[in-house]
């Protein structure tokens, strides 16, 4: 069962989440959860992007790790990530400015490799004095920073009955048959959850000190996608993809606002959506982008645009004005108008499976799956590449990038790469 975070210390962790709110909001060079400070793949308010990258990275520091997919996240002077040693799934908490690790934590156990790459998928999230770790089989931890401390945690299976699918060609399920890979979400002294329990846990929000439940809401089952909460048509929602559909939902209280359905084979939806103003765009390996639109202060939002050509199988784009940027399959980096969703322009040269897109909003930092990075000018008329630099081996995780340095995940190191004097 949960474990709960001590009563008399919730009035003082309460007051801890109000300062750290006002040094959040004064910290440049964060990227403390999946795809940046605001979950929208922009850096941080006072970094840049490089002019240029040169012909070879130049290393602060490098590091082994274990396997893993997860991404790396920083705050303040600390970056944390998860790797797989032996059979258990490890948070390290490391130094951002040498490399140094000051603690690690086991959290869980593994899940074994299942031809899709063994180690944790599922991005860390800091809160400020907390860190949140998720492991491929559903058990959710909240972590002291400070000495990496457990203070209350849930098993998905055990507390909200969620069916683990132990043969893998089973056509059924996502998250509970090849493993959780979505981030939750911090909503103010909440924390938002994609569980995927038929028995009302769909999606679950806790108080984010103590674990308790604050509300469960639907059923629908878990896909490998992190969420995003954005307001659209006057409400504040949680936004998701199930397995099968993209559902927005009251923040204050788990009522569903609208959904969408977006079905796809193997129930494989992975991306996470991205916004505009009242806009909200995803895509598929099957279905490809659909765009849906809210209007008014109802908090209902209905279906915009539908472009069966657009498909993403894994790599989530980036909204910048009105354009959409982003890698597609086939090899093509893409941009995309979102007001009419048609293809701008497409350029390939990008492998065949995964790419990361960044940006400050001026230029696109796009890390591909064989480790080369590529600077690009953000220009919906055409592509205009700036640069290219051989960075890393094969990756499949987001990097994180804080004043000025890139931070880089592959398959067997993590390694600081200074992009900015």
């Amino acid at each position: 069962m949960i474990s709960y975070f001590p009563q008399s210390k919730r009035v003082i962790w309460t007051l801890i989440s109000v300062l750290g709110l006002i040094n959040e909001i004064a910290q440049a060079g964060d990227w403390p959860k999946w795809r940046g400070p605001s979950g929208n793949a922009f850096v941080a308010k006072d970094d840049l992007l490089p002019s240029k990258l040169g012909d070879t990275p130049k290393v602060l520091w490098k590091i082994n790790v274990g396997a893993g997919h997860s991404a790396v996240v920083i705050q303040e002077d600390l970056l944390a990530i998860s790797e797989e040693q032996g059979d258990l799934e490890i948070l390290r908490l490391i130094e951002k400015n040498t490399g140094k690790e000051i603690w690690k934590k086991a959290y869980g156990q593994t899940y074994p490799n299942d031809g899709f790459g063994a180690g944790p998928r599922c991005t860390p999230l800091f809160d400020e004095e907390l860190i949140y770790v998720q492991t491929c089989m559903g058990k959710l931890s909240c972590l002291r920073i400070k000495d990496g401390t457990e203070l209350w945690s849930t098993d998905y299976q055990k507390n909200f009955n969620v069916k683990w699918i132990k043969n893998k060609t089973q056509n059924i399920g996502a998250a509970s048959r090849r493993g959780y890979s979505g981030t939750p979400l911090v909503n103010g002294n909440h924390l938002i959850c994609q569980v995927g329990s038929k028995d009302n846990g769909g999606v679950v929000c806790f108080n984010k000190y103590t674990g308790k439940v604050i509300w469960r809401s639907l059923n629908d089952l878990a896909s490998y996608s992190s969420p995003l909460i954005a307001e659209i048509a006057g409400k504040k929602q949680f936004i998701t993809l199930t397995t099968e559909r993209l559902i927005g939902i009251d923040t204050t209280n788990g009522n569903m606002l609208w959904n969408e359905s977006v079905p796809t084979r193997a129930f494989r939806n992975v991306l996470t959506p991205v916004s505009s103003g009242n806009k909200i765009i995803v895509a598929s390996h099957s279905e490809g982008m659909i765009c849906v639109s809210g209007s008014g202060k109802s908090g209902k939002a209905i279906l915009q645009w539908k472009n069966p050509k657009l498909k993403i199988n894994l790599s989530t784009p980036v909204i910048i004005g009105q354009h959409l940027y982003g890698f597609a399959e086939k090899d093509r980096f893409i941009c995309v108008d979102i007001k009419t969703g048609k293809l701008n322009w497409e350029e390939r040269g990008f492998g065949t499976f995964y790419a990361s897109t960044l940006t400050d909003g001026k230029k696109l930092l796009v890390l591909g799956q064989l480790g080369e990075l590529v600077l690009i000018t953000t220009n919906p008329n055409k592509y205009e590449e700036i640069d290219r630099m051989q960075v890393c081996g094969k990756s499949w995780s987001f990097p994180g990038y804080s004043n000025g340095r890139l931070f880089v995940r592959d398959q067997k190191t993590l390694q600081c790469v200074q992009l900015l004097k």
